[in-house]
């Protein structure tokens, strides 16, 4: 199978281009501001904004699945730039979902959790109807219904906050100023014995990303469509969450902080609850997602490789 990977540089982009590669897929990847710090597979400039530039790249990779992680993630700065989001999370990937069409290629968009509002039964399932409260939210859901009118062939999968550990040699900083994950900003931040806040009154299904790549690929084998949540099987507050991550790398939980989301005056609202049920994604593949326990096992062995880790618990690293 050809795949083409789109935005590669960030963390479910690596682990889709590295799974994909593991198991004999032909894949190539497309960058924007962050060219990856491993190319693995061939590389190819793309800004999804620019459907002209959708339809080159595409003609000339040929592939038979594209999956598109590129997006403007930073639910902040979305709210205070609703063009940008926009044209990013709805237009570039309405250009990317179209250019596919015209190729013959499925296309598969990455959503999110928050298309809830909180208020509903949950966890959630896919038959929930969503009701985005952010304009982060409302732009990812703009990509699903662009994703799905295109070709209803196609394919929207939602996980719920997604993390891995990355590694130091692949730091770089996304164009609206979000950097490093949610799991490698805690860790390293604990880790060189700064205290931190987290809210303690968001619940979520934490996702590490790449299990959620490999559901993805299960998803695609399989020729699923229509849409999907791909999100870690153990729903908790974040705080919670946070405990259980640093306690599995063996650091101070005592340094993590709970707070009320009240108390931290973000500029975009987030639904208290947002839990995903995966039931679907099981049912139809066979692939379950993994409970955290489980999940923390595999970034702590990802965090542990890492020879870059050593300088976190070193005075120079302080």
């Amino acid at each position: 199978m050809k795949v083409v990977v789109v935005g590669a540089a960030g963390q479910v982009g690596r682990n889709l281009v590295r799974l994909a590669v593991e198991r004999g897929d032909t894949v190539a990847a497309t960058y924007k501001a962050r060219r990856p710090a491993a190319d693995l597979v061939p590389l190819e400039l793309l800004d999804k904004t620019d459907a002209a530039a959708c339809d080159r790249v595409l003609e000339r990779l040929r592939p038979d699945v594209v999956i598109d992680t590129g997006a403007m993630h930073n639910v902040d700065y979305c709210e205070t730039h609703r063009e940008e989001a926009n044209a990013v999370n709805r237009d570039g990937t309405r250009f990317l979902a179209e250019s596919s069409r015209r190729l013959g290629a499925r296309f598969v968009f990455i959503s999110t959790d928050f298309v809830f509002d909180g208020a509903g039964p949950t966890p959630y399932v896919e038959t929930e109807t969503p009701h985005p409260q952010s304009v982060y939210a409302e732009s990812k859901l703009a990509g699903e219904l662009a994703t799905l009118a295109t070709d209803p062939d196609n394919l929207v999968v939602r996980p719920s906050v997604i993390y891995s550990w990355l590694d130091t040699r692949e730091r770089a900083e996304s164009s609206s100023g979000k950097g490093l994950n949610f799991g490698t900003w805690l860790a390293e931040e604990v880790a060189r014995g700064r205290p931190v806040r987290i809210i303690n009154d968001q619940v979520a299904s934490p996702t590490l990303a790449s299990d959620l790549a490999g559901a993805i690929l299960a998803l695609v084998d399989r020729r699923c469509r229509g849409t999907f949540h791909t999100a870690g099987s153990t729903a908790m507050d974040r705080h919670s969450f946070s405990v259980q991550l640093v306690s599995r790398l063996g650091l101070d939980a005592s340094l993590v902080h709970p707070v009320a989301t009240a108390e931290l005056n973000q500029k975009a609202p987030r639904p208290a609850v947002s839990s995903l049920a995966s039931g679907r994604l099981s049912a139809e593949t066979g692939y379950r997602m993994m409970d955290l326990p489980k999940a923390l096992d595999r970034f702590a062995a990802d965090f542990r490789a890492d020879p870059g880790t050593s300088v976190l618990h070193s005075p120079a690293g302080a």
